[in-house]
């Protein structure tokens, strides 16, 4: 098993690369599974409602086989999505109505039922891994967890592969190669009934398949510019629907730049659509997901839980290959060669070395966003743009703290800040938050009010008329991860 955790990370964030050939030879890749007939007549059910799309379309026709079909278990997967959250059967309604009645054409209805039927069997994956593959894991029930896992490998293979096999084509990647051999690694580890290698093989199939969402919709959002205006609307309503899937985990990684993608394709308005802008804000959610998962890794092992933190370093490297297409081959290729060490070292329970890999995998991400400096340096960067401050951060003697000047901390997240000399003390407005930090003292006050469950882990202090924090308060105040490294310091959403 340890052997396929190394092989496995390595064809994710580095083989797929390096593959330029068709992946067509993979389409019609089988497993050795026993097929399910509800599931089987779900798959039949989609392909014969997509065969409903003709010359001459009666959308109500498609509407009438919807409703029998698939909205009743529609909702039942949307009961499961958080109460703000989009919702399958509401989007796929919510086309078909408009459709029907004339304000949206029936090439947007066909793009709404498709991509959007992609999204609930891709759910219903999600669902039959965590309400019945997992638990039956934990109740070492194999020959249930099997079975189950076995309508997972149907619905990939009868609906979500043909998606997968674009988006190679598209970037001459070898997702599908990758899926089939996480896939058969699957099967084997519920043979060996070896759980734990389970839960972090599955992370490999569900980022591959958030990745291959993710570049569906960025792809609608290089290509809608350059369509025939009559094309825009079907155009704007598939990247939507193909967005939709990824959107929550997304959202995780940066909230305001997830809503930013999600409210420019639901717009419906092509004019809205700007690449650069839209590929920045898809990169910048990816890269805080990263962020979030190599930090949780540390987080459980240092607590002894070796499985949780191996789950965690899967992510955060299948994150960041959610990101390959955006490097050169070569940034690429570096990056994944320190997250397979990241993943090594966490795999030999090795925190220090974990920390140190990670490190230089995330030098290749703060440069899209991120901020970096180094103890007695005054040069630093904001996504990889050169900056000068008038103060070095440094380590007190003392404390053996490490302490940065406030007024580059709040310059590179874009907060505003302002001195009190009266009463000593620093006032950061960021996103319409007021927070005090009273030099001298550890405690800090938001909004008018003590914070009773932030303390500083030192004092505030002036030096060379300069107001310094603990770099430890950027996380605690301002939700940032810090990373350090022999005196160098990365800081990311």
């Amino acid at each position: 098993m340890r052997k396929f955790w190394s092989i496995a990370i390595s064809l994710a964030l580095v083989f797929s690369t390096l593959v330029t050939v068709s992946t067509t030879a993979h389409a019609q890749s089988s497993f050795n599974i026993t097929e399910d007939a509800d599931i089987a007549a779900k798959i039949k059910a989609f392909a014969d409602i997509k065969a409903l799309f003709t010359d001459n379309t009666d959308l109500k026709a498609v509407q009438e086989f919807y409703v029998a079909q698939f909205q009743t278990d529609a909702k039942r997967i949307d009961d499961t999505i958080k109460p703000n959250d989009p919702k399958i059967d509401e989007n796929i309604s919510f086309v078909l109505d408009n459709a029907i009645k004339g304000n949206l054409n029936v090439n947007q209805a066909k793009q709404a039922v498709d991509k959007g039927l992609q999204w609930y069997f891709y759910f219903n994956m999600r669902d039959l891994i965590s309400k019945k593959v997992r638990p039956a894991l934990t109740n070492e029930d194999y020959a249930t967890a099997k079975t189950e896992f076995n309508k997972v490998v149907q619905i990939y293979e009868g609906v979500i592969q043909s998606t997968v096999a674009k988006r190679d084509g598209t970037y001459k990647l070898d997702m599908v190669g990758i899926l089939k051999g996480t896939i058969e690694q699957l099967l084997k580890d519920l043979d060996d009934k070896n759980a734990n290698d389970f839960n972090v093989h599955r992370q490999v199939l569900d980022k591959t398949i958030i990745k291959t969402y993710a570049l569906a919709a960025f792809t609608y959002a290089t290509n809608i510019p350059t369509k025939p205006a009559a094309d825009q609307p079907a155009a704007m309503t598939e990247g939507y629907f193909f967005y939709l899937p990824v959107y929550t985990y997304l959202r995780g990684g940066s909230t305001e730049d997830a809503n930013y993608i999600l409210n420019v394709f639901a717009s419906g308005d092509a004019g809205q659509v700007d690449k650069d802008k839209m590929q920045a804000a898809m990169q910048r959610t990816m890269i805080g997901k990263v962020s979030e998962y190599v930090t949780n890794a540390f987080t459980k092992l240092s607590e002894g839980d070796l499985q949780g933190a191996r789950g965690y370093a899967m992510e955060g490297n299948m994150f960041l290959s959610t990101q390959e297409v955006f490097f050169t081959k070569e940034e690429y290729a570096a990056a994944a060669s320190y997250a397979q060490q990241f993943a090594d070292a966490i795999n030999k329970s090795d925190l220090a070395g974990a920390k140190s890999a990670s490190f230089q995998m995330l030098k290749y991400l703060v440069v899209k966003d991120g901020v970096q400096l180094k103890v007695s340096e005054k040069a630093y960067k904001v996504d990889g743009q050169e900056h000068t401050a008038t103060s070095a951060p440094f380590i007190n003697k003392k404390t053996s703290r490490t302490l940065v000047p406030v007024r580059l901390i709040t310059d590179a997240i874009n907060a505003e800040v302002s001195f009190d000399n009266k009463t000593k003390t620093v006032i950061i407005v960021k996103d319409g938050k007021t927070t005090q930090l009273k030099v001298g003292s550890d405690k800090v006050v938001q909004d008018g009010k003590l914070n009773e469950t932030i303390t500083l882990d030192q004092p505030v202090v002036i030096e060379k008329g300069s107001s310094f924090i603990p770099l430890r308060a950027v996380v605690e105040l301002f939700g940032k991860a810090v990373f350090y490294e022999k005196g160098e310091i990365i800081i990311l959403r």
